[in-house]
């Protein structure tokens, strides 16, 4: 298998468009890998004395000056400098270190160099001034052997061929890291695709595919960035610990990440006792939700329990598994690592605040959404009509109801705003007590047309409307005598609610063309005719074909026109 060429330009690509947020996180890094070791540097003091440093070791302090001459920190300085020049010369064996003695001072030689004297107030204890001055030269010979050994060439090549090594190693690394990141997104947007991202607790879906692969594809990102920059975290301090200029500055990095991977060990060993408790508690409640769900689910059985409907077992499900998911939670919290920090505690008033101030019409909507649940109101496909709002239900949440009208508009109605409307379920009847949905509307017709007549004529134009049932067999209910008309009601039965527009446009129709066929002209309220002289309101095409408009006829006493 071939591998496309790899440069480290491949690697930081998917970064081209933060290269300056990346570059800024480096600076900051580097900071902080670098700021400890130069913090760290050893500080004298009066009590401790001055140290004398050689290739940032510790050799010895200093705590006593020579009075009226020089301070215990300029003479560490002044034997620090000397040791140094010493060291760097490769003439001086460290076996030519040597003390010459004298009758209140013993002093050490460094071929022709004197490095420093000892003095009986330079004592320590009871260690004699002859041991200390003999104990400092030992200390000394290590450290300049040790020193010119750091620097040889042989030293120095071992320490550039580890760098080659740690550098292969580091672009190996961010080659693997790239590869398998571009898998990994590619495997997330086909699962993304295949809508198998979906995250549930029990029934309650709490994220979809769609904001699941985000917030995957993010966290994905992010370790990657992670992990590059904990790369260079542990390849920095690495090289720089090659070579005696800036081993001093390595051996601190890797010392300071070595503490802090014991504290953070620490920190998981004291509390994983606390650790073992929550997940005792997870368990549990996992057990317990999953015991409710096997009851909610026999109390909606069909014919077990009368007064528990079917259609509550998901809605109680998704309630008693939130409420024992809280209940855990609570028991739980003080578990937790923090738990009484300042942090958690300022995390807790402002949780409480945003619930104070901003809960209440949502708790109100929920109780809402909470009670219509078990009122049995409507179900999901419904038509309904709240308030002046008529459509499906599309959606029947805890907070809010949706309903797509029949010009196709969804409606986003509040749960309290529902509860507070009549609700009118055109569904219900046909599916809780087995009968159909009426529909009905009202024709004016003349007194001068028989009621008899009327009655047959709307049946008719009612059987012969598509989704209006033969049985039961449609009715006239005349529902008010007017000035100059009747009111005719015209009711039937119907097993297609979400088609009432198509059912009363074309019923409509109907009445329209059968009232014509029969003869029968449909007057409003406030229509008056004068019918010697005025045409027929009935459409021509109804009309006889030798129709003529008749002519006024005037009558005298005498009854002659």
């Amino acid at each position: 298998m071939r591998f496309p060429p790899f440069c480290v330009c491949s690697v930081l690509r998917p970064f081209s468009q933060r290269v300056w947020r990346f570059l800024g996180l480096s600076v900051i890094c580097l900071t902080l890998i670098i700021y400890p070791a130069v913090a760290q540097q050893p500080i004298g003091n009066p009590i401790d004395g001055h140290p004398v440093m050689l290739d940032g070791k510790v050799l010895f302090r200093v705590r006593q000056g020579i009075p009226g001459v020089v301070s215990a920190a300029e003479r560490a300085e002044v034997i620090q400098s000397r040791l140094l020049q010493v060291a760097a010369d490769e003439t001086i064996a460290p076996e030519a270190l040597r003390v010459e003695e004298q009758e209140d001072a013993s002093i050490v030689i460094a071929g022709d160099t004197v490095l420093f004297t000892v003095r009986d107030s330079d004592r320590d204890g009871d260690q004699s001034r002859q041991e200390l001055a003999a104990k400092s030269i030992q200390v000394m010979q290590t450290a300049i052997a040790q020193y010119r050994q750091d620097r040889s060439i042989g030293q120095v090549t071992r320490g550039i061929v580890f760098v080659i090594l740690s550098t292969i190693a580091l672009i190996g690394f961010l080659i693997l890291l790239q590869r398998s990141v571009s898998q990994l997104l590619i495997r997330l947007r086909a699962a993304r695709r295949a809508d198998a991202l979906d995250l549930r607790i029990q029934n309650v879906q709490l994220l979809g595919s769609d904001a699941t692969s985000y917030l995957l594809s993010g966290l994905v990102k992010l370790l990657r960035l992670a992990l590059i920059l904990g790369g260079f975290y542990l390849y920095i301090p690495f090289v720089l610990s090659q070579f005696p200029a800036t081993r001093k500055i390595g051996q601190s990095i890797l010392s300071d990440i070595s503490a802090r991977v014991s504290q953070l060990l620490t920190t998981f060993a004291q509390n994983l006792p606390n650790l073992v408790i929550i997940a005792i508690i997870a368990t549990v409640t996992y057990y317990v939700i999953q015991f409710a769900k096997l009851v909610i689910i026999e109390l909606g059985r069909d014919d077990a329990y009368p007064w528990f409907y079917p259609e509550w077992v998901q809605p109680t499900d998704r309630l008693v598994t939130i409420l024992l998911v809280i209940m855990g939670s609570i028991v739980a919290a003080p578990y937790v690592p923090g738990f009484n920090s300042p942090a958690f505690q300022g995390i807790y008033l402002l949780l409480g605040a945003l619930f104070t101030l901003g809960s209440s019409s949502a708790v109100a909507n929920a109780i809402a959404g909470i009670i219509l649940i078990y009122t049995r109101a409507f179900r999901m496909g419904d038509i309904i009509q709240i308030g002046e709002t008529r459509g499906q239900v599309v959606e029947k949440s805890l907070f809010v109801t949706r309903l797509l009208t029949f010009k196709q508009e969804v409606i986003t109605i509040p749960n309290a705003s529902v509860l507070n409307s009549n609700v009118v379920n055109f569904n219900a009847a046909s599916r809780e007590a087995e009968s159909y949905l009426v529909i009905y509307t009202t024709v004016t017709l003349g007194y001068d047309v028989p009621w008899r007549t009327v009655h047959e004529v709307l049946i008719q134009a009612a059987l012969a409307t598509p989704s209006i049932l033969p049985e039961p067999h449609p009715f006239v209910l005349q529902t008010a005598l007017n000035d100059f008309n009747v009111s005719y009601e015209l009711n039937a039965h119907t097993d297609c609610p979400q088609q009432m527009p198509q059912v009363y446009s074309v019923l409509h129709q109907n009445i329209q063309d059968y009232c014509n066929q029969a003869g029968i002209e449909i007057l409003s309220p406030t229509y008056s005719a004068v019918r010697d002289g005025n045409h027929s309101t009935i459409p021509a095409n109804y009309l006889p074909k030798d129709y003529k408009t008749p002519g006024f006829q005037i009558y005298t006493q005498n009854h002659r026109s």
